[in-house]
């Protein structure tokens, strides 16, 4: 399947106004755009790795919720800057989450009462990063023409 420049512009997982931005970029320096992505998506998967293994970890302490909060922190800012907006939104879920913060008025996070509850809240958080994370993987891929 071929994507254009209108896939992503309409596409819920895109922000076309802040891609288009690297993609003029490419303009100095061929390649560069999908250079930036290609980084993202190695930093995404590093980071990933390390979410779980907290998540996993038993350690339902309010350190590992911290460490959480700060990998969310740190995807959802990198995200923010390719545009890739649903991964964002949920990294920001897992940064709040991990601060014991129900910002969104999420039935899980509203109903936390303890660590393991926020630990929850996170994961749930992670599930639907990493579902929209390949979404998007599979959407630039497509559009660059070239595996992610």
């Amino acid at each position: 399947m071929s994507v254009t420049q209108e896939t992503l512009e309409t596409s819920e997982l895109i922000n076309w106004t802040i891609f288009q931005e690297l993609l003029l970029m490419d303009e100095d320096e061929e390649g560069f755009a999908l250079s930036l992505v290609e980084t993202f998506v190695q930093q995404a998967n590093e980071t990933f790795i390390k979410i779980e293994e907290l998540i996993n970890s038993n350690n339902t302490n309010d350190e590992t919720l911290e460490k959480l909060s700060q990998l969310g922190h740190y995807l959802k800012g990198s995200a923010a800057a390719l545009g890739l907006r649903k991964v964002q939104e949920q990294c920001e879920r897992i940064q709040n989450y991990g601060k014991k913060d129900s910002f969104d008025n999420n039935e899980i996070a509203n109903n936390a009462r303890d660590n393991n509850d926020w630990i929850k809240c996170v994961n749930e958080a992670y599930r639907e990063t990493r579902i929209n994370f390949d979404k998007s993987k599979l959407l630039l891929s497509q559009y660059f023409q070239s595996e992610l």
